[in-house]
């Protein structure tokens, strides 16, 4: 692993209030948008100089009465979709910021996520355990669930359009099919809360974190429980992206984003500089080679050379294969003692009883996970 911070010399950007979301244009690479707390909505453009980058705030405007907590747009890339503390769904003209059609109240309590299925249809998860699926050209849901006794952390769709897996806070990895509009099966409690999701390694993983900073691995179509565990960080991981089939970064509660291996799992390197709070957002572009993350503060967003990032972690890889029994062995002590760091965190943050009280904060309660018996089978 390697203890400095790399790629922290990207180009970033500032905003009048913090930063809880963002995506990439599905075809544009150099196109993304972030949603704020206050509301507001901004189109983002990477401008590739001669010698330096930089990013430019192209549009800006208020889309939701509160947080912008997820945003999503249809794969043509014609339609940017906003979900929001208010309860709402927002359908906007990517091109111009005009609203194409919106549900007020669509669920009855905040929106925590969305997840775009197709250009028509969408599903979206809240702070109470409710999975919605929506067809824009129709006025009331497809089909609700109510599976999860807890909030919903992400939704993800699989390449079959078909397969909806979702994660929530009472720690279940949740699988529906959308075309039949019914619950798959639903995982064995894991320890804790399960706070993201993504499909690796051609599709034949899935991927989870947890608050307590372990990755949770399943076997496709083996979701009741899982086959594989790396405990990789001393504190939560917040969000999860995928550059590769075999790379990963994690956005952290330690303000850190790292980049590791999986299968063989491994922690890279930290990249970009350390945010002064937890990681709300990141974001891969539709090539994977720009990364947006929360930065130095929770109103800046900076940008990572992920494509230079696949390169270092190939090169690194290579390298990996050539060493000698005794690099071998002293990569295992170098490891040994980053699990020693990694425990001594864990036992500093067990005794810490930090309350973060504000009212401005878009941070909820999360309950503790209850026993509960799987649901479903394949």
């Amino acid at each position: 692993m390697i203890s400095a911070s790399l790629f922290d010399d990207g180009p970033e950007i500032e905003f009048p209030s913090e930063i809880m979301s963002s995506r990439f244009h599905p075809t544009v690479p150099n196109l993304f948008v972030a949603g704020a707390i206050s509301g507001h909505l901004h189109w983002i453009k990477i401008n590739d100089g001669e010698t330096e980058q930089s990013m430019s705030n192209e549009r800006s405007m208020k889309v939701h009465k509160k947080s912008v907590r997820a945003i999503g747009l249809t794969p043509d890339g014609e339609s940017i979709i906003t979900v929001s503390q208010d309860k709402s769904i927002k359908l906007r003209s990517t091109e111009t910021g005009k609203m194409i059609t919106k549900y007020t109240r669509a669920h009855d309590s905040p929106i925590n996520c969305l997840c775009i299925v197709d250009n028509c249809v969408l599903a979206t998860g809240d702070d109470d355990g409710y999975v919605k699926l929506w067809d824009y050209r129709q006025k009331k849901p497809l089909a609700e669930f109510h599976d999860c006794d807890d909030y919903i952390s992400e939704l993800t769709c699989a390449n079959d359009r078909r397969t909806l897996l979702t994660t929530s806070g009472e720690g279940t990895l949740t699988v529906y099919n959308v075309r039949n509009k019914k619950l798959q099966i639903q995982s064995e409690l894991m320890d804790s809360d399960l706070t993201a999701c993504q499909i690796v390694k051609d599709g034949t993983k899935v991927v989870c974190s947890t608050i307590e900073g372990v990755l949770y691995f399943f076997n496709w179509k083996e979701f009741g429980n899982m086959s594989d565990r790396f405990p990789c960080h001393s504190s939560g991981i917040e969000c999860l992206r995928v550059l590769d089939q075999s790379l990963i970064v994690t956005g952290c509660e330690d303000g850190k984003i790292r980049a590791l291996s999986i299968y063989p799992h491994r922690i890279l390197a930290t990249v970009g500089r350390t945010s002064t709070m937890p990681i709300q957002t990141l974001s891969t572009s539709c090539d994977t080679n720009y990364l947006i993350g929360s930065s130095i503060s929770p109103e800046t967003l900076q940008l990572i050379d992920s494509k230079q990032l696949k390169i270092t972690s190939n090169e690194k890889k290579k390298k990996g294969k050539k060493r000698d029994n005794n690099s071998f062995f002293a990569d295992l002590e170098t490891n040994n003692q980053e699990q020693e760091e990694i425990n001594e965190q864990l036992s500093e943050d067990s005794s810490d009883n930090d309350d973060d009280d504000d009212d401005d904060s878009d941070e909820e309660m999360r309950k503790p996970p209850k026993k509960k018996k799987k649901k479903g089978h394949l």
